[in-house]
């Protein structure tokens, strides 16, 4: 029994530690490379809040093949550098490559989203997968669970290394993913809950655009005689799935027609990337099939390809994390259908936790910025802070318009070795000589944790601006219209173009709408009368 014991102590012990095998520093970011980065993705550089320089580390590490062996992988690490206090985990899932120089530990731009994550305080990790990146062998494309564990490795791995590189984690998570990475962020998900739910706090989780439904709608990509502008990706899956399961074909001429049976193997060398080889092929992808093996994938339920596609389907389990599944529904390369279909599957479980949202008639390159810039969002409203105490604010509205007879006290049950700032070089927990308006003071506790209130002082004798600001904006992004939330009665706001023009001026009580019908897709800013910001609003 004692034996039995130690052997389930050591089970649990390997389970929760990583297998770092080493780390090397690629780049080091200032602020202002940062702003760089976030121009090169056609945003504004103060559309995030970039306060920190940034670390960007290649991780290799070891996860399981699905024929049982441990193989080496890599993935990126970005961090904040410069604070001591504790950050939230984020975990990236890349979109669809083929050559193993494009993924995140090789510097490529997707790499770069780790790096905007931590430039505004939050650790980021980025798989390869196997087989890309420096891992050997060819990519388990579309394999749920090597993807999952990939991924969860590089997670854990993350928290194993947090003495040695220099950061503190707080315990939250969130996972998000794009195309194949919407499908290995829900494959993520649904190992964490199984296995690591106890251990490690998954917070929030954000699958975009990702084929959940492979089998069922997906599919249809292989019946079709449609047009498909992303050919590659149906050879991608077979020889992937031969690998994992090895029964899909004896001779790959058993699968595909000439020449695509002989071209197939050298385009998928790690080498090439998707656009080339996608510009091999036919635009119907079903054109490289041997006729007989289309037919009876069609008719036969037992088709190997088939079950292949069934195994790493992503509907049969109960998401029970926050979870936003973002979509468009022009789609032109993952069906949007898999969305719908996996959230009502979810919803059909028993699951309330998931939400599928519609970013509009896109195409699966335009939706992809606006699912992340919504995603980003999501995370934002559903992180807790590391340092998040209970503060009370006493305010005395001033007695006028245009008076300055305003004032603002702070008090919490203890403010030991707390630092206040106030923006203006006041830095005491009182504030006086105020006009009306909205004022935002920063505190600062003894482990260098930081956290923003707003605070407004209204008229006494007018009506009332927001007495205790805590303003929410629903659905963000939006191609419609956008509920606005807060605590107080009315606040009159401005409209403000990406251009800066002044659109609509209009007064809102909480929960009125902000209508964005007819407007271009963009950034836009809703701000008070006096020109304070309260937020900002994508419309797709």
């Amino acid at each position: 029994m004692r034996i039995l014991l130690l052997l389930l102590i050591s089970c649990v012990s390997i389970q929760n530690q990583a297998q770092i095998v080493s780390t090397e520093l690629l780049e080091h970011y200032t602020i202002a490379q940062v702003e760089t980065v976030l121009g090169e993705f056609g945003l504004p550089v103060n559309f995030l809040p970039l306060n920190y320089e940034v670390d960007y580390y290649k991780v290799n590490y070891m996860t399981q093949h699905p024929n049982g062996d441990m193989v080496e992988v890599s993935g990126g690490l970005a961090f904040p550098t410069g604070l001591t206090c504790a950050v939230p985990l984020s975990s990236y899932q890349h979109g669809t490559i083929a050559a193993k120089t494009d993924a995140p530990s090789q510097g490529s731009n997707e790499g770069l989203l780790g790096v905007l994550y931590a430039a505004v305080g939050i650790a980021c990790v980025l798989p390869d997968y196997i087989g890309l990146g420096d891992s050997d062998g060819f990519h388990l494309y579309v394999h749920a669970e090597s993807e999952a564990r990939a991924s969860m490795d590089l997670v854990l791995g993350a928290h194993d290394l947090q003495e040695e590189l220099g950061y503190t984690l707080n315990g939250q998570h969130i996972i998000w993913g794009y195309s194949q990475g919407g499908h290995a962020t829900m494959a993520l998900q649904k190992l964490w809950e199984e296995e690591y739910a106890d251990d490690y706090d998954l917070v929030a989780s954000a699958p975009m655009s990702g084929p959940y439904d492979l089998s069922g709608v997906q599919a249809e990509v292989i019946t079709s005689d449609d047009y498909y502008p992303t050919p590659g990706y149906l050879p991608y899956v077979i020889l992937s799935y031969q690998e994992v399961y090895g029964n899909l074909y004896d001779d790959i001429g058993d699968v595909f027609v000439e020449p695509y049976a002989s071209m197939i193997p050298d385009l998928f060398d790690g080498v090439n990337g998707m656009g080339y080889i996608n510009n091999q092929l036919p635009s119907v992808p079903n054109q490289m099939l041997q006729p007989g093996l289309l037919e009876d994938f069609q008719t036969n339920p037992d088709n190997p390809v088939r079950l292949a596609l069934e195994d790493n389907d992503l509907l049969d389990w109960t998401p029970e994390t926050l979870t936003r599944i973002y979509y468009c529904e022009g789609d032109d390369q993952v069906n949007y259908m898999n969305a719908v279909i996996a959230t009502e599957s979810y919803e059909d479980n028993g699951s309330t936790s998931v939400t599928a949202l519609n970013g509009g008639d896109f195409d699966h390159s335009d939706c992809a910025p606006l699912a992340m810039l919504g995603g980003f969002n999501f995370f934002q409203e559903t992180l807790v802070p590391t340092f998040n105490p209970e503060v009370t604010f006493e305010t005395i509205d001033v007695s006028a318009v245009g008076a300055n007879d305003g004032a603002i006290t702070i008090s919490a049950e203890d403010m030991t070795g707390w630092e206040i700032d106030w923006g203006n070089g006041e830095t005491g927990a009182s504030l006086d000589g105020l006009s009306s308006g909205f004022y935002v003071v920063t505190i600062t506790n003894l482990d260098g944790c930081s956290i923003e209130f707003d605070v407004s002082i209204g008229i006494t004798t007018a009506l009332s601006l927001i007495e205790a600001f805590d303003l929410s904006v629903y659905p963000n992004p939006t191609n419609d219209v956008v509920s606005v939330n807060f605590n107080g009665s009315a606040i009159k706001v401005m409209l403000v173009a990406p251009t800066g023009q002044i659109l609509r001026k209009q007064q809102l009580s909480s929960g009125g709408l902000v209508d964005f019908s007819g407007l271009s897709p963009g950034v836009y800013s809703l701000l008070t009368q006096d020109g304070q910001l309260l937020t900002r609003i994508v419309k797709f």
